[in-house]
């Protein structure tokens, strides 16, 4: 059914075509439905949040504050507006570190694909995070202030228990490759809490996370854990790195914590880095601070072996185990990661130097193989488009109607027996890519 505003601004009442990047210009896609409803859900309830807390937040970060809070408002409503009324990308004009990377972008977008509902969906959503967090960062005294803080904490808080049955079922394990696939399974599931997909609304883990492993294989859609098993499991005395892309703080980086500890503790890496977000980025994705927050809220936990946890893992950063990585703006920047050898090729080079790199979730898996509707079965290799520093893994809970690598029929057959079942969460890949020029050996 064709709407006022379809009218207005070109929307089709199709879906997204095969060989096409996906944008709300396509009313029966997932980027119409994220730019018309989800993201101006976000915007209003950081402003209804400012609104409830000024008074909090002037006394944490001074009586400045409450004047930036209200131009902060009419920043964060008129880029509501922008985003409503189907308005061009923006430049960036404060001081922000990324300005020119994004800026660069932006003044070279086609003519006509430079709106919110005409852009690549990845492009818009991106660009819409960054303007939020520039907002911030252009007042004084909240510079530092994440406005996503207090629903990570709670997600944190609210997952103990989901967090206990892992420890106990951790512990003193046996280093087998039926182990650390559990555990490669185990972190793909934890992707299933995320923020950005409810508009910040609670996410709990209320499963016993160690049945989720065996009840949710049939879930799994696209499976190359064998692959990355033998990839991790050779030349292991070598001195070598695994890497993290983060994606959720809360569970889901806790469930990074137990996969990565595995990895040091059974000597498959002498190094495990975590790369995260330099600015609150997607709601509840994972920044430095979330990192050591949570190594602390666990270290100082009532229960002995979150406790005992959290100790551990704190000593492993002490020592170089653990390393969160240098902050990286590229996470934060519009690209897909195929171009990142000529964007960034110092952080290309870097990854090379990696045994594997596991990148967690379904923004990480649109920007591995772009905003584009492949075709369903299209190999995961070709999709990279060239992207292989090293060894990929990608561990995502599809939560985008964008895939590929699937077994031919696959996709058939689950729209037969659950129509959305790009959008829930409820299904999931681990794919794995051969890098081109991996150095780890």
């Amino acid at each position: 059914m064709t709407t006022d505003f379809d009218s207005k601004y070109n929307i089709v009442d199709e879906p997204t075509p095969l060989n096409t990047d996906l944008s709300g210009h396509y009313k029966q896609s997932f980027a119409y439905y994220t730019l018309r409803e989800r993201l101006p859900v976000t915007l209003t309830s950081i402003i209804d949040n400012l609104a409830k807390d000024k008074d909090e937040l002037a006394n944490e970060y001074g009586e400045n504050a409450r004047e930036e809070i209200k131009n902060v408002v009419g920043l964060l409503s008129k880029l509501k507006y922008q985003l409503q009324t189907d308005k061009n990308l923006e430049p960036f004009t404060e001081n922000e570190p990324d300005k020119h990377v994004w800026n660069d972008f932006i003044e070279k977008l086609p003519d006509g694909k430079n709106t919110f509902f005409e852009t690549c969906w990845l492009y818009a959503e991106c660009y819409m995070y960054r303007k939020v967090s520039s907002f911030f960062e252009a007042t004084t005294a909240l510079k530092s202030y994440d406005y996503f803080a207090k629903q990570k904490v709670n997600a944190l808080q609210i997952s103990i228990d989901a967090m206990e049955t892992i420890a106990k079922y951790t512990r003193n394990v046996e280093k087998s490759a039926d182990m650390f696939v559990r555990l490669l399974k185990l972190n793909l599931w934890g992707n299933r809490c995320d923020l950005s997909i409810t508009s910040g609304k609670e996410v709990k883990p209320t499963e016993d996370a160690v049945e989720i492993i065996k009840s949710l294989d049939s879930n799994l859609i696209a499976d190359n854990t064998a692959e990355i098993c033998e990839c991790i499991h050779t030349n292991e005395s070598q001195q070598c790195s695994v890497d993290f892309v983060c994606d959720n703080a809360g569970y889901e980086l806790f469930t990074d914590f137990v996969l990565g500890e595995y990895i040091i503790d059974k000597q498959l890496a002498t190094k495990v880095r975590f790369n995260v977000k330099s600015i609150p980025w997607f709601i509840s994705d994972v920044t430095p601070t979330d990192f050591y927050c949570t190594l602390k809220y666990l270290s100082e936990h009532n229960s002995p072996i979150i406790s005992e946890l959290g100790k551990k893992w704190t000593q492993l950063v002490e020592e170089g185990k653990f390393e969160l990585s240098p902050l990286e703006h590229f996470w934060t920047s519009p690209y897909e990661f195929y171009r990142m050898s000529e964007v960034r090729p110092d952080l290309y080079k870097k990854l090379s130097e990696s045994r594997l790199v596991i990148f967690k979730g379904d923004l990480n898996y649109r920007k591995l193989i772009g905003d584009y509707n492949w075709d369903k079965t299209e190999s995961f290799v070709k999709c990279l488009r060239g992207f292989q520093p090293t060894n990929i893994c990608s561990l995502r809970t599809v939560k985008a109607d964008l895939i590929c690598g699937l077994r031919p029929g696959v996709a058939e057959e689950l729209f037969k027996i659950k129509p959305d079942w790009m959008t829930t969460g409820d299904y999931g890949v681990i794919q794995f890519a051969q890098g081109t020029n991996c150095n780890c050996n």
